[in-house]
Parts: C-alpha cells; sequence; structure tokens
C-alpha cells in the first residue's frame, strides 16, 4: 500500500478549503422583536439571552438594536443546530412574560429553517400585564345530592392539582350556577371539579372516575360545562383566615408587590394568588382558607432575596398561627432582607 504524506505545507493549503467547508455548514440567522408591552420604560434597552451565552441576562455583546419602526433586532453569530431563548431589560427580574404575567416557556428556532425570525413580547417580569386573556368558566349544572353551603374547587394544572385550593373556588350566581375567571397561565390546562378534597372529585353518573377535561384560551371566552356526580358529597369544612399588615419598613414602596409564602402555597415567595391587596388606606390585607390546624408563613416581596428579617437585617423563624384561635391575624413587618 502506498502511503501519502501530507507536509505541513500541504496542511496549509488545506486550511482555506476546511474553513470554507465550515462556514457553509453553518447559517445566519436574525432576530427581530416586532412588538414590547406599552408599559415598557421609556429608554428600556433589549437583551436575547439563551443557550449561546449561557443564559446571561444582561450580556452587552447580545443588546439588540432599536430600529426606527420601533422595532428590535440582532444579528446572531452563524451558527448550526438549534437555538432557546428568551427576551429580558438586562435581567432575571425583567424576563418576558405571557399575556397574564405567569412564566413562558423557552423559546426556540433551528438555524436555517428561516433566516429572519420575528417576535413579541407581552409583559415583563417587573411590570403589570396590560393584555391579560382570562375564559370564564361556568358550572349551568350539579348534582342534586351537592351540599347546600358547601364550595365547589377547581383543581388544575394551573395550581398544582390542589383539590381545595381557596384562590379557585367557584363564585355562586344567584341563578345557582358557579362561575369562575381563570387568567391565561398557558396555552392549555387540564383540570377537574372537587368539593375540597379528592374524595369529593367529579365523577360519572355511576360514581365512576372520568379523564380530565381539558380548557384552552382560544376561542370563546366563556365554557358552559355540567357535573354529573360526586365520588363522595361530604365536602370539608375550611377554616378562613384574613392576614393584615399594620405596619411596614420604611423603605416600602408604595407600589411594591408584597406576599406571603408559607405551608398554603409550597413556599412560593411570589405566589400571585397569595399576594396582599391594598384599602383607601394603604393598609395591606390577604385572605386565606386552610384545613391546617397550624399554617406557618413569611413575609416577601416577592423573592426570598427580598424576605422579612429582624431590625438588624438577621432571618426569622417561620410565622406560625393557629388557625382555630381566631380569623384575623395582625402582623408587623421589621425590614426587608435586601433593603
Amino acid at each position: 500500500m502506498k502511503r501519502i504524506k501530507i507536509t505541513y505545507n500541504h496542511s496549509l493549503k488545506l486550511l482555506p478549503l476546511i474553513l470554507l467547508l465550515l462556514l457553509s455548514s453553518c447559517y445566519r440567522q436574525e432576530v427581530i422583536l416586532e412588538q414590547i408591552p406599552q408599559n415598557t420604560p421609556e429608554g428600556a434597552e433589549i437583551f436575547i439571552t439563551g443557550n449561546f451565552n449561557n443564559w446571561d441576562p444582561g450580556d452587552p455583546r447580545y443588546r439588540m438594536q432599536k430600529r426606527n419602526d420601533g422595532s428590535y433586532r440582532i444579528q446572531l453569530p452563524l451558527g448550526a443546530g438549534k437555538l432557546q431563548y428568551k427576551f429580558t431589560r438586562g435581567d432575571w427580574t425583567t424576563v418576558e412574560k405571557n399575556e397574564c404575567g405567569y412564566e413562558t416557556g423557552n423559546r426556540s428556532l433551528r438555524y436555517g429553517k428561516q433566516e429572519t425570525k420575528y417576535d413579541s413580547v407581552w409583559s415583563w417580569g417587573d411590570t403589570e400585564p396590560m393584555n391579560c386573556i382570562q375564559k370564564v368558566v361556568v358550572i349551568d349544572e350539579i348534582p342534586a345530592d351537592t351540599p347546600e353551603d358547601t364550595d365547589i374547587y377547581l383543581a388544575s394544572s394551573f395550581n398544582g392539582w390542589n383539590p381545595g385550593d381557596y384562590q379557585f373556588v367557584m363564585q355562586k350566581l344567584p341563578d345557582g350556577r358557579y362561575y369562575l375567571n381563570l387568567e391565561k397561565q398557558a396555552e392549555c390546562m387540564e383540570y377537574k371539579f372537587t368539593l375540597g378534597n379528592w374524595e369529593t372529585v367529579e365523577t360519572d353518573p355511576e360514581r365512576r372516575d372520568i379523564s380530565n377535561r381539558v380548557l384552552c384560551f382560544s376561542g370563546s371566552d366563556t365554557v358552559f360545562v355540567s357535573v354529573n356526580s360526586w365520588k363522595s358529597n361530604r365536602a370539608r369544612r375550611l377554616r378562613k383566615i384574613t392576614l393584615v399588615i399594620d405596619d411596614l419598613p420604611d423603605g416600602t414602596l408604595e407600589g411594591d408587590p408584597v406576599y406571603a409564602a408559607g405551608s398554603f402555597n409550597n413556599w412560593d415567595p411570589g405566589n400571585k394568588h397569595h399576594r396582599f391587596s391594598s384599602d383607601a388606606s394603604g393598609k395591606r390585607s390577604l385572605s386565606l382558607a386552610t384545613e391546617e390546624e397550624v399554617i406557618t408563613f413569611k413575609i416577601t416581596r416577592g423573592s426570598w432575596r427580598s424576605v422579612e428579617t429582624t431590625l438588624l437585617g438577621r432571618d426569622i423563624p417561620d410565622r406560625s398561627f393557629f388557625t382555630g384561635q381566631s380569623d384575623t391575624l395582625f402582623l408587623k413587618v421589621e425590614r426587608w432582607k435586601d433593603r
């Protein structure tokens, strides 16, 4: 067998050809952000971040250029394969959200499929959503043996399949029907109705288990359903509590959101359904319902970086409250961890 020897000089001559072959397998990719929320701060910088820059939300190399028509563009480096990405205004607190302010999945594109990709952002993590898509679920018929004064709950993929989540209790109309307004968290959701626990979940007329219901947020804004039967009509009884914050630290701004995170919501520090509301005087309150004899919780401004602390900035033990003692609990927050 005759051997061919490639010398150093031959390698240099082949290098341009190798580079040409490599570049010919890569593609150009432009991303254009056509629409951003109307309440985007004036002069804000928009970034794209993804698996191409180790998910750095404020990488100056991936700052998008604003065009005269108000859109933003960026030319990504030559590449191949699949990209995953999101838009931010420089850090993860400002990452894009969906129409109702909920988390969205990663965007994706494949090099070479389309040279220009067009996107829109509906809301940012630190601003209020302005175009929330809602759907109304109406129960127009319930089983005859439904207890008179019981609550009906919606358990779904939106609330971790909690069968007795007070934030998803159906409201009763004067004509006996029940309804609930749902905000879009995902394109579709699966759900069932209960009387507060899985022993009372809805069934078919023979009390056999049924498949999950499916609701998608496209189409009409109201869905009418009927419940055939309950597995059991022994509804649970909830203890209802109102948390009232009498005093907040001086560093709290008027528009700062305040949340309760605890045993009742899997210690989620920024759960939208456990955000305190303000009355005309500015006092903050939150109503809860639970079967637990004791609840434990802390107050935050939406993350564990902003959890309440002592006056000296030290961590505090979890708050505890025996739910049978009173229906109202008054609180004072001494200081925030980040201020």
